[in-house]
């Protein structure tokens, strides 16, 4: 085969026009895919302060090498660019079946520059690149969309989308693949980029082999690993994500009544994933090349009704449940329902539920908000009327489609102590009271508070990397040696967005050596696992280098003060509050950054940025 990895399609929507970008190997083995080649691109295109929503910033769409290929769990792609929501630097993954589809089509990647002078979808038939009128299918949600697509161009193809939340510029917008099942690039508010360039949809669909340039040893090495990874992951396979409610919140881990309480054991028993399993769950969910299912199926229930839809995952139970204290889990599930269709962020849009939730217990909004709404904790129904009125931007729910800090400097008073958030991004349902790392990951993530950008707390937790030194898991409230391990663990962690990889795949015992052999046996290249861990911290450092163009330092590398000063004493994490000064100093140190958080010169040109 002579393509490689690293065919790129710029789109110009201006002059409805495109053209093929080459990335050389050189760049590619620095950056290999992803997320990091997705930065590097940002980095070499754009020079000027541009803000998230001209026209001039681009929306990246960006598979990695092994996307696509028998590699277990590497069925995803990623989006890119500058958060609408919080300013800097946007990056949001997702699996599915898009990214599969996408590379058959014979490109690894795609950037949009400009805007469309209308609602447009822009199709990928075989190579070939086409934009075509979206005014049918503007105002529809994501579930229509898909439907209609794929009943005009065939059920084969692939459909991306935004819905309603995206098209009216709601800041936590996502972009969303597979249609009912509900599959979210969620984070960062990107899919309001894509609908600032009036973009309703990207269909593919491809024939194309994907390249591989040693296929028999590649398959008969993930053949050889596959029996003791699925063991490892039996757990995720029985109750996906859903299955932590209950574990977390015994611990201190679950957000409870917009991060005030520690304890609801009864309440996430009943929304937790055996109760989900034994009502609601009709099937498993599996992304491409994923033996091991962790999505959940279950019935759709708002009109037009369809026979399955994409269950909640952990983080929705834990931000529209827990948080707000509804503990219906179909009330939950319905709400999950309507974010997927809306194409809502439901940690985002949970979290302003509950926000809203308590500064009506406080009394900082009422009548004049939101009219005769009963927002008490628990209550389902005013928590979907609230959802509705922000993807409509309707009254108080256009204040609240701006972020949860724009919101709370608008409503003002103490409402910015009841905004759970970093930099406009609500934090997700992982509590940094339970795991010290946590505070350290969310501080310092280059996309905004994110449990996954490091996933620091799973090795406090039971998982272990020997291959980067983290030989056992750390005590979670310890705080020696808590910043060497969230710079490794960032490091793997973005060198695994580049490669488009599940990072549940660590949960399965993969390891850099692995990683090295894939990539062998896909695109030739032998790199070392000391080359590969450099990928990983180049690339972490290139994005907080395009954060500092932004205006972030030390200032932004905070917390809500919720969570690292307000201790929840009746949960499992006791009276344990983060120690987040001492670990943000060490932290800096280890990063080779000034105590204001911006990398030296010596360490850009040790990593050759």
């Amino acid at each position: 085969m002579n393509r490689k990895y690293g065919r790129i399609l710029i789109v110009d929507l201006d002059v409805l026009g495109s053209k093929v970008l080459e990335v050389e190997e050189e760049v590619l083995r620095k950056y290999i895919g992803g997320a990091g080649l997705a930065a590097y691109l940002y980095h070499q295109m754009i020079k000027g302060d541009i803000a998230p929503l001209d026209p001039a910033s681009p929306f990246i769409i960006m598979t990695g090498p092994l996307t696509g290929t028998p590699v277990m769990l590497s069925g995803r792609h990623g989006v890119a660019g500058r958060s609408p929501l919080t300013g800097f630097w946007g990056e949001a993954s997702v699996g599915g079946h898009w990214g599969r589809e996408f590379r058959r089509t014979g490109y690894d990647g795609m950037v949009l520059l400009g805007q469309a002078s209308k609602p447009t979808c822009l199709t990928l038939m075989d190579g070939r690149l086409s934009f075509l009128d979206a005014a049918h299918i503007w105002g529809r949600d994501i579930f229509e969309t898909d439907g209609i697509l794929k009943k005009t161009h065939g059920e084969k193809i692939q459909v991306c989308c935004i819905g309603p939340a995206g098209e009216n510029l709601v800041k936590f917008a996502g972009v969303f693949t597979d249609g009912p099942h509900g599959r979210a690039a969620a984070r960062c508010g990107l899919g309001a980029l894509l609908g600032s360039k009036k973009i309703k949809a990207i269909a593919v669909r491809g024939q194309e082999e994907i390249p591989i340039l040693n296929p028999e040893p590649l398959r008969a090495g993930v053949r050889e690993l596959m029996p003791t990874f699925t063991g490892k992951l039996k757990g995720m396979s029985n109750f996906g994500t859903p299955g932590l409610v209950v574990p977390c919140e015994s611990i201190g881990d679950l957000p409870i009544k917009n991060w005030t309480l520690g304890k609801w054991t009864e309440g996430a028993q009943k929304i937790g994933g055996q109760a989900l399993n034994t009502k609601h769950l009709k099937k498993q969910y599996f992304c491409a090349s994923c033996p091991v299912g962790c999505g959940r199926t279950v019935a759709s229930v708002i009109d037009p009704a369809l026979e399955e839809t994409g269950g909640p995952e952990y983080e929705t139970l834990g931000m529209m449940g827990s948080n707000c204290l509804i503990d219906d889990l179909p009330a939950v599930m319905r709400l999950n329902e309507l974010a997927n269709r809306f194409g809502l962020d439901t940690i985002e849009t949970g979290a302003v539920v509950a926000f809203c939730m308590e500064l009506y217990e406080k009394g900082l909004i009422g009548q004049k908000e939101i009219g005769s709404l009963d927002l008490r904790w628990g209550n389902a129904q005013a928590a979907e009327i609230l959802i509705r009125k922000v993807v409509n931007r309707e009254g108080f729910g256009d204040v609240l489609a701006e972020g949860l800090k724009v919101a709370a400097v608008k409503i003002g008073g103490m409402a910015m102590e009841y905004a759970i958030q970093g930099n406009n991004m609500a934090l997700p349902a992982h509590d940094p009271r339970a795991y010290s790392s946590i505070a350290l990951g969310y501080s310092t993530s280059n996309r905004g508070p994110c449990h996954t950008s490091g996933f620091t707390h799973v090795f406090e937790r039971a998982t272990i990397f020997p291959e980067i030194g983290i030989e056992k898991a750390m005590d979670r409230f310890q705080v020696e040696g808590k910043a060497e391990m969230a710079f490794k663990a960032q490091n793997i962690m973005n060198l695994w967005e580049n490669l488009a990889l599940c990072k549940f795949s660590v949960f399965g015992g993969i390891q850099l050596t692995q990683i090295a052999g894939w990539l062998k046996d896909i695109c030739g290249w032998e790199l070392s696992h000391q080359e590969l861990f450099e990928v990983g911290e180049r690339c972490f450092n290139l994005k907080r280098k395009l954060n500092i163009r932004w205006g972030m330092s030390r200032k932004n590398d905070t917390l809500p003060l919720r969570v690292i000063t307000h201790r929840t004493s009746d949960g499992g994490a006791g009276n344990h509050l983060p120690p987040f000064n001492i670990m943000l100093a060490d932290y800096y140190e280890k990063r080779g950054w000034t105590k204001e958080g911006i990398p030296t010169e010596e360490t850009l040109r040790r990593l050759k940025i």
